[in-house]
């Protein structure tokens, strides 16, 4: 799972729109939708504000490994 993916199931798990989550993370719609849809990636300060306007950590990071890995083997 890319990034963007990511983002996205990161978003909807918080119940938030492009919208909303880009003024938490002082960006524009047009950033989330091109992140979202992989025509970007972010840089490391858009990818930091992102994480912490979405409470992403190391846990979060470590389910999407895990659901991963099942993925593969199914």
């Amino acid at each position: 799972m890319d990034f963007g993916s990511r983002l996205r199931t990161m978003r909807a798990a918080r119940n938030l729109n492009q919208t909303e989550l880009a003024d938490k993370a002082m960006t524009t719609q047009f950033f989330i939708s091109a992140i979202e849809v992989g025509k970007m990636l972010p840089t490391p300060d858009l990818e930091a504000r992102l994480r912490q306007a979405l409470r992403w950590g190391i846990y979060e990071d470590r389910a999407f490994e895990i659901l991963e890995r099942e993925a593969e083997v199914a």
